[in-house]
């Protein structure tokens, strides 16, 4: 995860700070203050996606994107932030070319979501996932702290366990279209999953959330089987990693 890089344009001291404490859980990150210091920072550097604070003094977010977007590398991988939560302003933001559109104030939660989708979605799946991003070891050492490597070991097989029960009645659902469930169940090894720092699967989960709101069916079947694919890496890694088993 620490892999992905962002960069946070936020005008506001105290928004900025939390926005820095929320992304630097997952990935790492650049912040800065303005339109003028965000394109001189990715004249300098490449990021994996930029978040725009819209209402800033002098030059505003959008004139800020428009100057980044000249540079290919950076064309709708920004996503807007703004106080405006109207839909009609969102769509307005998407057609001019932003990745997304988030309202401020925000929720913790789904500003991660959203994030980790955005940053996973054109990756090509869990065969460019590394070994901490199955797992997030910072996750682990906290664990380890109160509770023995059995105990560890044995809240990851309850993990697992709950998975398998939780995709077969997915895989009911998906065929059945059944929206609710489908939304429901994914929210829960969404939640699961984050909990005990499996990443990937946090990171697939809440991308096949999204399309399962949507009803995008396609690409939700294909999101469902790299779940699959990924629950059996993190099997393979917890009983081959050294970590546990000293």
């Amino acid at each position: 995860m620490k892999s992905k890089k962002v960069l946070i344009v936020e005008n506001n001291d105290l928004t900025r700070a939390l926005f820095e404490n929320l992304i630097g859980q997952l990935f790492s990150f650049e912040s800065v203050k303005n339109g003028v210091e965000a394109v001189d920072r990715a004249s300098k550097e490449k990021f994996d996606l930029i978040l725009m604070d819209i209402q800033m003094p002098d030059m505003d977010g959008i004139a800020t994107a428009k100057i980044l977007w000249k540079q290919s590398a950076y064309h709708s991988r920004i996503i807007a932030l703004s106080t405006y939560s109207a839909e009609s302003v969102k769509s307005c933001f998407l057609e001019m070319g932003f990745e997304d559109f988030i309202a401020k104030p925000i929720r913790p939660k789904e500003f991660l979501e959203v994030i980790s989708a955005k940053l996973t979605s054109k990756t090509g799946g869990t065969q460019d996932l590394d070994g901490n991003l199955t797992l997030d070891k910072e996750v682990y050492q906290q664990l380890q702290k109160y509770n023995s490597i059995a105990t560890i070991k044995s809240l990851y097989a309850d993990l697992l366990q709950e998975f398998d029960q939780l995709m077969e009645q997915i895989d009911t659902a998906f065929k059945a279209k059944d929206q609710q469930t489908l939304i429901g169940n994914l929210h829960t090894i969404k939640g699961n999953s984050g909990t005990l720092g499996a990443n990937a699967i946090f990171i697939l989960s809440t991308d096949a959330d999204r399309m399962a709101r949507v009803q995008d069916w396609d690409s939700l079947e294909k999101a469902l089987n790299k779940l699959k694919k990924e629950r059996k890496i993190l099997e393979k890694y917890i009983i081959e990693e050294t970590t546990f088993n000293p």
